[in-house]
């Protein structure tokens, strides 16, 4: 995610969740998951991937708080 401009962390997190939200619903083929097109395809695990998004969804973008937003000083 690419952003120009002068935004505020809460300005990007519909954007985040909604791309979040896009893999943990995710079902088919992984595109690009093939020898001839990555490298490293044997590393990608869409089961694996769906869990983790949901993990993130839940604990830090459906209802984020300060905390979740800001780096620590």
């Amino acid at each position: 995610l690419i952003l120009a401009g002068d935004y505020q962390a809460q300005d990007a997190v519909p954007l985040v969740r909604d791309t979040f939200r896009f893999i943990a619903g995710y079902e088919g083929e992984i595109p690009g998951a093939a020898p001839k097109d990555c490298g490293n395809y044997l590393d990608q695990n869409l089961p694996m991937a769906r869990f983790l998004a949901k993990k993130y969804l839940a604990e830090a973008l459906e209802h984020p708080t300060e905390k979740n937003l800001h780096y620590p000083e």
